[in-house]
């Protein structure tokens, strides 16, 4: 009898989650093509993401909310991208690094409407702004984990204060990332995955980026 109840409660969390991608690409698109959030209508996001307004109200309660929960699946996608980094045995290869920010940019670049519409509101609307908030500490932890292994490794340098290190380029990443990335064209992506990764890698790591 509980597989039975779990599985109708299993269905509606994959219905949502695919309703939330359509309504990410559909906010992605229109935004691209000179709107922004604010003039955006429930009628207009839900026509463009191929859902019914009725199905919209289902799962949102408005369009804070709605954007509140698109920002959760965008910083999934940067969470997924810093991974590269994160996730290996030996994070001591500046590849590795590398692929991680390249990760991280394209990210950026591919729902840069989404995090606009985020720092929009986020000064008017604190529910956005404590989101907002949340989701770049959770990606602060994950660097601070990778600060603290490799102080016990010896690869990273033992005097940062992991919290606070962490913290400083999380935002260093979002900021830059957040400001330029709107104005620059997709050649710029290269260029500053290199800064980025040999500005990161010379903060932590104890052995030269290029020996």
């Amino acid at each position: 009898m509980a597989s039975v109840t779990r599985k109708p409660q299993a269905n509606r969390t994959q219905r949502r989650e695919r309703i939330e991608r359509q309504l990410l690409e559909a906010t992605d698109r229109l935004m691209s093509d000179g709107a922004s959030f604010t003039e955006l209508s429930v009628d207009r996001l839900a026509t463009e993401a191929g859902i019914s307004r009725a199905s919209f109200y289902v799962y949102f309660e408005d369009k804070g909310h709605l954007l509140r929960r698109l920002a959760t699946q965008v910083f999934t996608d940067l969470t997924d991208a810093a991974q590269l980094w994160w996730s290996v045995a030996d994070r001591r290869r500046p590849a590795d690094l590398h692929a991680g920010m390249a990760a991280i940019i394209a990210v950026y670049r591919q729902h840069q409407p989404v995090l606009v519409a985020l720092n929009e509101l986020a000064p008017y609307d604190a529910a956005v702004r404590d989101t907002y908030r949340e989701l770049l500490a959770g990606v602060s932890t994950g660097v601070a984990r990778v600060i603290t292994a490799g102080q016990a490794d010896g690869s990273i340098r033992t005097e940062l204060p992991a919290a606070t290190t962490a913290t400083t380029l999380t935002w260093m990443v979002e900021r830059t990332c957040q400001q330029n990335l709107p104005t620059q064209p997709r050649s710029y992506d290269a260029e500053l995955a290199e800064v980025l990764t040999e500005i990161v890698w010379s903060t932590l790591y104890l052995t030269p980026l290029r020996g």
